[in-house]
């Protein structure tokens, strides 16, 4: 556990500042050791649709043209992804299957004003989009690096990739130290690549490395900001191993809060009622976990949401790896009596 918080805490520079000297847009590449890095942008934005409050996470690649991201309203999380050319924007509302239920069009100006038109497919109704930058929050902009590398010899395959985030802290003017934080993922990634080179050097073949973590922003506001960490890893063997874990950090101290920080008794009657009731509904059977009884959400990790609270077992916490990662979801009232008073989070239940 403490490996996991010191690689999420390194990784993510949290609250640094990004000022005048943050990292360029250019991306760079490396043909000599074969690893490339790509670098884009993340905007926290509020706004409406049609006046409806609503929150976008939104993610921009100049140099490849790509943008991406969510919108929330109060009832629903969507996902937007598309093209961005010359501030005009080409975009589409899919779902997790990739279906399109929605085209969007309009501009992302340089001072990021997202003034759009949405068009809904099955009804053809059309609502409008603005946004602007949520200044109000202390972290509303963020610098991404990702780093990649990728070699092959005869049958065997090496395939890494890192996400580094640098934010900016509202009213802030300094320099951020991003540089440092590649070197670590530089000299992470050469330990991973030096191992496999060893392996084949050794007489080993088809050894396949895939490692692969990726962080996305799950959530800010003006006291927190979560970080949703995807991270793969196959070094060999029947299977690699998966995570899906969201970090949460106080944005006033930088400290990580925990499910010890939230919940307040993991065995009170009522909550493990309802825990389990939401476990089966996701399609699993009490004989899909190793003990199903005996399942409690302190071995759980949380996710905060715009419109909910996550709770979320890995592979092998509960269950072998057949079953997979377990997610369920509580709104904030379903929660709310189980919440510990004194937790810094109590204050998204009120």
């Amino acid at each position: 556990m403490l490996k996991r918080f010191v690689y999420i805490f390194l990784l993510i520079i949290i609250i640094v500042s990004c000022g005048k000297n943050a990292s360029s847009s250019n991306n760079n590449s490396d043909s000599k050791n074969g690893s490339s890095i790509e670098e884009s942008k993340f905007y926290m934005l509020s706004g409406n649709i049609s006046g409806e409050k609503a929150s976008m996470y939104l993610y921009v690649n100049s140099n490849k043209n790509s943008i991406s991201g969510y919108y929330y309203t109060k009832n629903k999380k969507a996902l937007i992804t598309g093209s961005i050319n010359n501030n005009k924007l080409n975009m589409q509302e899919v779902d997790e299957n990739n279906n399109m239920h929605a085209t969007i069009n309009g501009v992302l100006s340089d001072d990021i004003v997202f003034s759009a038109e949405i068009r809904y497919d099955e009804s053809n109704e059309v609502k409008d989009m603005e946004f602007s930058l949520n200044r109000n929050i202390p972290v509303y902009y963020a610098d991404i690096v990702d780093y990649y590398k990728n070699d092959s010899i005869s049958n065997s395959i090496f395939s890494y990739h890192r996400t580094s985030f640098s934010f900016i802290k509202n009213n802030e003017d300094e320099t951020s130290n991003a540089d440092n934080f590649v070197k670590y993922i530089e000299e992470e990634c050469d330990n991973y690549y030096n191992e496999w080179k060893s392996l084949l050097y050794s007489g080993s073949s088809n050894i396949t490395y895939e490692i692969d973590n990726t962080v996305n922003v799950g959530y800010i506001d003006s006291r927190v900001i979560a970080l949703d960490n995807y991270s793969s890893m196959y070094t060999g063997g029947a299977h690699g191993n998966t995570a899906n874990i969201q970090e949460v950090f106080s944005l006033e101290n930088s400290n990580l809060i925990t499910i010890r920080d939230l919940i307040s008794d993991f065995n009170n009657p009522n909550l493990i009622s309802l825990m389990r009731e939401k476990i089966l509904k996701t399609g699993s059977t009490k004989e899909d976990y190793f003990d199903f009884n005996a399942i409690t959400l302190e071995s759980s990790t949380f996710r905060i949401l715009p419109n909910s609270i996550n709770f979320v077992w890995q592979a092998y916490d509960i269950a072998p790896y057949s079953t997979g990662i377990t997610e369920i979801s509580f709104d904030f009232d379903e929660l709310k009596p189980f919440v510990k008073e004194e937790s810094p989070l109590y204050y998204l239940f009120i």
